[in-house]
């Protein structure tokens, strides 16, 4: 299942500044290495201290496991959201379409 993972770089740890841009370094060359095959993209935001990752994962698990493991995972707030496809959202309106007009009067529209 794919998930938008949404990382903000929290502005006040106990991280010294030195440390937090090194562990995010490590983080974005660990990106541009490709280490892990389960993120299949990665876009920084510009200028921003933030970004987002596409991750392909079988289980909310391997999920909390991936993100976990990202060097910076302790001094960035993340956000997770679950993707579904264009498909899949078109079918959700066309049902909702069906029980609109199955409550509408008949002769009315």
């Amino acid at each position: 299942m794919e998930f938008v993972v949404i990382t903000r770089a929290l502005d006040s740890t106990n991280v010294p500044p030195a440390a937090s841009i090194a562990l995010a370094k490590q983080t974005f060359q660990m990106f541009a290495s490709n280490q892990d095959s389960r993120i299949k993209a990665v876009y920084p935001f510009a200028g921003e201290r933030a970004g987002v990752l596409i991750v392909d994962v079988k289980s909310g698990e391997e999920l909390q496991d991936l993100v976990g493991s990202l060097p910076f995972a302790g001094i960035t707030k993340t956000e997770i959201h679950p993707i579904g496809s264009v498909q899949s959202a078109i079918k959700t309106m066309e049902a909702a379409e069906k029980r609109v007009a199955a409550m509408t009067p008949a002769g009315v529209r």
